[in-house]
């Protein structure tokens, strides 16, 4: 007989409370679907940033972060983003965090990055990912 699966939404007092209805990661088995984590501090529950996209960049990761980890899972376990800036010209910025936390280029989850015209709360960045546990 096989263990029933894993499912369940992922919530936390380590991210920010929601702005909408939505869970901030859901689990199903090995795979943990991240929601679109925001520049804002789980503290707080304010924008951190003030229009500094290297600031908003590593707020974001250490949400994602805390998502991961809730559910047991790593930067690692990533296989899949969707970055979405309000300025493209603002990727080399991003970019530079994104290495702090995938440091090895032979590693590199796939990635979309798209530009969009703007984001929740006068954010200029968003990201939302997929990861596998093995």
């Amino acid at each position: 007989m096989s263990a029933a699966p894993i499912r369940r939404a992922i919530h936390s007092d380590r991210f920010p409370t929601p702005v909408a209805s939505y869970s901030q990661g859901f689990q199903l088995d090995r795979m943990l679907f991240i929601t679109g984590q925001l520049p804002v501090d789980p503290t707080t529950n304010l924008k951190v940033g003030d229009g500094d996209i290297t600031l908003e960049s590593r707020q974001v990761m250490r949400n994602m972060q805390a998502v991961l980890e809730e559910a047991g899972f790593g930067f690692e376990d990533v296989v899949s983003a969707t970055v979405y800036l309000t300025d493209i010209d603002k990727l080399d910025s991003f970019d530079a965090v994104w290495q702090e936390y995938f440091p090895n280029p032979q590693a590199y989850p796939s990635r979309a990055v798209v530009e969009v015209s703007a984001l929740v709360l006068g954010i200029q960045l968003e990201i939302s990912a997929i990861a596998i546990k093995d």
